[in-house]
């Protein structure tokens, strides 16, 4: 025979334990927050710098590849040299380190020339510029650049 006491006092402790189930639940599994583009370039060991404020969404896969995006085509003067960025950039991302990258133009004289590649060590950061590489002190990239209307060199090198 059943002990009814017993089973109306377990059936009122059925609604408690099924929130608590919810609840613990619930709070265990957070939200994913992922890096924000600055605090990605942290983690990777690269200065912040390197990109124009507008560089606000990405992608990055497990095997390392990255995509980019900004605003929209943004050209800064960087150190003397007019830099031109695509809306989408791409390449693969190791620490201190991106290659293959794709979507960011310098000129050089009177032609733009593909930036393919960033390195960063012992206080430099040396950009691979086509076939050459150029470095840097690394205290030159303090500050991400601004964007200035990029219309007239978006048209240099179409």
């Amino acid at each position: 025979m059943v002990n009814m006491a017993a089973a109306s006092h377990s059936l009122l402790l059925l609604p408690f334990l099924c929130l608590s189930f919810l609840l613990t639940s619930s709070t265990s599994t957070a939200p994913y927050n992922p890096p924000t583009v600055p605090e990605l370039m942290d983690l990777f060991g690269l200065p912040r710098a390197l990109l124009p404020t507008t560089a606000r969404r990405y992608l990055l896969h497990n095997d390392g590849s990255f995509e980019l995006f900004l605003d929209d085509v943004c050209e800064v003067e960087a150190g003397g040299y007019r830099v031109l960025y695509d809306i989408r950039l791409a390449g693969s991302l190791a620490a201190g380190s991106v290659t293959g990258l794709e979507g960011v133009r310098v000129r050089v004289l009177f032609v733009w020339v593909p930036v393919t590649g960033v390195e960063v060590g012992g206080g430099v950061v040396t950009l691979s510029v086509g076939p050459l590489k150029k470095s840097f002190p690394a205290v030159g990239f303090k500050t991400s650049p601004r964007c200035a209307v990029a219309g007239s060199a978006a048209a240099d090198v179409a």
